[in-house]
């Protein structure tokens, strides 16, 4: 990957109120050839010169529809940009503001690493084991888990694949007798938990350890094998947390990502992706009291949307992902200058041949028919009565 420029001082000097005229004059320049692509974690600051607002992968798809877009500038961080660039044409090009905008949950699962371990686990047992990515992950760790027939997967839809992953090949399922997930461990055993598993059926394959830290009889006895990874952002929620709030407000409804630990997940009233939280406090009544365990940026978006309910985060310091927020106001500035004087700045761009496999785990994710069951609940697909 190239390095990140040092900005010149024009950027790094001016005011926000500055820089907003300058990308806004940027933008208007650009016109339709431009796509800015803003994550749900990003600051209002950046947000606001978004084109659309969502998730990677939404976000990815939606700048593919846009033809007309030449520069696809995504403020979000690393693997989100290598898959918008996965999907997009080959007339457009995909720019990350700033290229040390990264993701430390990704960045835990190598593809050297994921080799390794589908080459350990395969010596340790002749049972199928299918791989599950989340989107969250390198190009070419989604690459390799096309190649061994697994399927990327989302914090929406992760229920629905590991079903499919799991479900027999006559059934049109991947006919796995285990699955490997890659990378976050919370989501992988939040699910299992939801789809009627016990944690007793999980395992973590730890990559800095020989064949995992796992012996025969655990990988045997496993029916999901979970990467030793997380996000740190979810990761510092803990069930002091939600102890604490419904100490604090009467009637709160507790809603947390299933990227957080599985404690915490067990004791709020509902979990779910960011989709899934938005529309679910959309959906809640005038009046209804939140706390929320994801990142402070949509958090405090929701509350400002939101104006009838009580919206807050989960826990007491702000949990906020500092991998996004290195996509600031200069950094756009600078990014949209050089596009309007025709140079390509910070451009993320996959090997076609990995691009091509990754696109293939991609689409096997987007082809896989919903599983019966709810989407959102106490773990993902697990339901409780929503007093929000």
């Amino acid at each position: 990957m190239a390095e990140q420029v040092k900005l010149p001082d024009i950027y790094l000097k001016s005011s926000p109120a500055e820089l907003a005229e300058m990308i806004a004059d940027r933008k208007a320049r650009l016109g339709s050839s431009l796509c800015i692509l803003g994550h749900h974690y990003q600051s209002d600051d950046v947000i606001q010169f978004a084109d659309f607002t969502g998730d990677s992968l939404r976000l990815s798809r939606l700048a593919a529809e846009r033809k007309d877009a030449r520069y696809i500038v995504f403020c979000g961080v690393h693997f989100m940009a290598e898959s918008a660039d996965i999907l997009a044409g080959d007339d457009q090009a995909v720019c990350l503001p700033n290229l040390l905008a990264g993701c430390a949950m990704a960045d835990m699962a190598g593809a050297d690493a994921v080799h390794t371990a589908l080459d350990e686990l395969a010596d340790m047992t002749s049972a199928r084991i299918v791989p599950v990515t989340y989107v969250n992950s390198t190009a070419a760790v989604k690459a390799i888990t096309a190649r061994a027939g697994g399927a990327c997967c989302t914090s929406s839809n992760v229920r629905n694949v590991f079903a499919w992953a799991l479900a027999g090949r006559s059934a049109g399922g991947a006919g796995a007798d285990k699955i490997l997930a890659i990378p976050d461990e919370h989501l992988g055993r939040n699910t299992a938990v939801a789809m009627g598993y016990g944690l007793d059926d999980c395992a973590v394959y730890d990559p800095l350890l020989p064949a995992g830290g796992l012996a025969r009889g655990q990988v045997d006895r496993a029916a999901f094998l979970l990467w030793k990874g997380h996000c740190y952002v979810h990761q510092r929620f803990r069930p002091e947390h939600v102890r604490n709030v419904r100490a604090l407000v009467k009637d709160v409804f507790v809603i947390v990502h299933p990227e957080c630990p599985h404690e915490v997940v067990a004791l709020a009233d509902a979990s779910g992706s960011t989709e899934q939280i938005i529309r679910a406090v959309e959906a809640g009544r005038p009046g209804g009291k939140w706390a929320i365990g994801t990142e402070s940026n949509l958090v405090h978006r929701l509350a400002k949307r939101h104006g009838d309910k009580q919206i807050r985060v989960l826990s007491d310091a702000p949990p906020i992902c500092f991998q996004m927020a290195r996509i600031d106001l200069p950094h756009l500035a600078w990014t949209l200058d050089n596009l309007a004087a025709g140079r390509v700045v910070n451009q993320v761009s996959v090997d076609p041949a990995v691009a091509a496999d990754a696109r293939a785990a991609l689409q096997r994710m987007i082809d896989i028919k919903p599983a019966p069951g709810p989407a959102l609940g106490g773990a993902p697909g697990k339901s409780r009565e929503n007093r929000g």
